[in-house]
């Protein structure tokens, strides 16, 4: 048998610089599983889980691997890090007192390390715990600071950003804006950066109840949703009008789909502006030309393809044919809308929509009017672009088979990891302890699932909103949390983990139980999610992430960690984990 190759440091980091951490921390918990493994490896491993969202297991592995007693600075400054995430995370005496332990150990890798990092950080945490004179106090200490001589990008930046922040804490709102101005000429595309200054900057000004209007001017290029109708005619007025939308708006980045007619002049607008371009089709790329692009000539057919060549992602909201329901096309375009917003939110910048429109209802589920209709509930600006259209649109083509009206929802997998090594003895104590309260938990919910199955340790559940699945599965973690599996004889190891998706599925009867059954494409994706869960955590899909985040971002929190583990032929998928805001 062959050794497991060494632990690769330079491979990890570069996975999580890249926001790949399901990946990275496979690597790192392969490592430790092993044997003898790097502390590196250890390191590696409590920085993905709490970059993943898994804030308790990331702190009882901190101290399980004996990061606790590293005098590393990388490793006390993980440490001060989940601290200071569990305070953000709080409120009252909780907060406060997380506060102040991040405040301590980033003070204590202030005078190992030097460096304006942790002295910054510490009198942040040094306000987070309700100390504003004591924070101004510390803010002075870091101006006076020498800064290291040589720096360049993104280092440069984060010096100039710690010392914006700094003058912030004493007050100094104008002396901040010009060093943050400063900071963003030595980095000017390093968004990731940025977005995370100012994520910082909005909390302390939260803390300060300052409003936090000042920061607009620093903010990353927008993200923008575009629909338009399918037109078979060249319009160089309408895309003279599309170029000064873009320029208006600042839109960086770009998504939607790639229909003959507007969705086609939108993507040349974007890509010829220099901004991304990201496709999201509703059904596989043949099914899609054949009935979107090519009826309305080749040439559309030409420029579907330049413009798909150089799109930053492909999306597709389902790999198979277009069997004649529309509502495959209305999903991807809310699919697009939430890729739109999430984008957004990690950049930390506005989302807006652009519309070319006639002014005419859609008579189906799909169409501009009804993307208008549903990005109007996420109270986020919108622009459109008036059009006569020539001639009405033709009627798609339809396959002879048909698959039947589907019904959005969305859904919930969850198990239990460990349950499988339970003894035979532990079983009824499961049951009753730790199933028991989950059925509790379900029969308690507000807004109750329409449709529940179990078997073993194993749970589906179905929703009809997403934001009812995600609260659902932030109330089961919490209760699972609260356990004492001691008491009830079970190993402390058993943690819940629970997968989400949001999608259109049949709603059908078991031929064989006569029971009500939910089924297809989409309920395979959310099983496909969970077993990649960090136990404790709940990942959800891009598509419930985006709808989550279009409609709810003031409940509940969507994190980028990576993608599933592609199994059984199917793809690798974008997740996140789910939190509340």
């Amino acid at each position: 048998m062959s050794a497991d190759p060494p632990f690769d440091g330079e491979a990890v980091a570069a996975l999580i610089r890249r926001g790949e951490i399901l990946a990275a921390y496979d690597i790192a918990h392969a490592a430790l599983e092993g044997g003898e493994a790097p502390r590196a490896a250890a390191y590696a491993a409590v920085l993905c889980l709490a970059r993943a969202g898994a804030l308790d297991f990331a702190r009882s592995e901190y101290v399980r691997l004996g990061l606790a007693q590293d005098a590393d600075a990388d490793t006390v400054a993980l440490g001060a890090r989940l601290l200071k995430d569990v305070a953000l995370s709080s409120r009252g005496a909780r907060r406060a007192a997380f506060a102040k332990a991040s405040r301590r150990r980033y003070e204590a890798l202030s005078e190992r390390s030097g460096g304006t990092y942790g002295a910054i950080n510490a009198a942040t945490m040094t306000l987070v715990a309700g100390d504003r004179a004591g924070a101004a106090d510390q803010a002075r200490s870091v101006l006076a600071m020498d800064t290291p001589p040589g720096l360049t990008g993104e280092a440069a930046y984060y010096v100039a950003a710690s010392l914006a922040e700094a003058r912030f804490l004493i007050g100094d709102l104008d002396g901040a804006r010009q060093t943050l101005a400063q900071g963003l000429t030595l980095a000017p595309r390093a968004y990731a950066a940025h977005a995370s200054t100012l994520r910082q900057l909005e909390m302390l000004c939260h803390e300060t109840g300052l409003d936090a209007a000042w920061l607009a001017p620093f903010r990353p290029p927008v993200c923008a949703h575009f629909t338009g109708h399918i037109l078979d005619v060249a319009d160089t007025a309408l895309r003279a009008r599309i170029d000064e939308a873009l320029r208006t708006q600042r839109v960086g980045f770009g998504y939607g789909g790639l229909a003959a007619g507007a969705d086609i002049v939108f993507a040349e607008a974007l890509l010829d502006a220099g901004a991304e371009l990201h496709v999201v089709l509703p059904v596989s790329r043949a099914s899609f030309v054949e009935v979107s692009v090519e009826p309305f000539g080749p040439d559309w057919v030409d420029r579907f393809e330049r413009c798909l060549a150089r799109a930053t992602s492909i999306r597709y909201a389902s790999q198979d044919a277009y069997l004649g329901d529309e509502q495959v096309f209305a999903y991807a375009s809310q699919f697009a809308m939430g890729c739109a917003v999430l984008r957004a939110q990690t950049l930390s910048t506005q989302a807006v929509q652009l519309a070319v429109w006639d002014g005419q209802d859609a008579p189906g589920p799909a169409g501009v009017s009804s993307d208008l209709a549903y990005w109007a509930r996420g109270d986020r600006p919108a622009t459109v672009i008036p059009i006569d259209r020539p001639t009405p649109r033709p009627p798609r083509l339809i396959s002879p088979v048909e698959v039947g009206a589907r019904a959005m929802k969305a859904m919930l997998f969850a198990d239990v990891q460990g349950f499988g090594a339970l003894r035979d003895h532990q079983i009824p104590a499961f049951i009753e302890g730790v199933m028991g309260r989950i059925a509790e938990v379900v029969e308690g919910l507000e807004a109750p699932p329409r449709h529940v199955e179990t078997w073993g340790d194993g749970l589906f559940l179905v929703f009809d909103q997403p934001i009812d699945a995600a609260l659902a599965a932030l109330a089961l973690l919490e209760a699972h949390r609260a356990l004492d599996m001691r008491s009830l004889g079970l190993p402390r190891g058993l943690g819940l983990r629970i997968g989400g998706h949001y999608g259109p599925v049949h709603l059908r009867t078991n031929p064989l139980t006569k029971a009500p059954a939910v089924i297809g494409a989409h309920v395979v994706v959310a099983a496909r999610i969970e077993p990649d869960v960090a136990p404790g955590s709940a990942y959800v899909s891009e598509a419930l992430a985006g709808a989550l985040a279009t409609f709810h971002g003031d409940r509940v929190r969507c994190g980028y960690v990576g993608r599933t583990q592609g199994r059984k032929g199917f793809a690798a998928t974008p997740i996140f984990s789910l939190s509340r805001a």
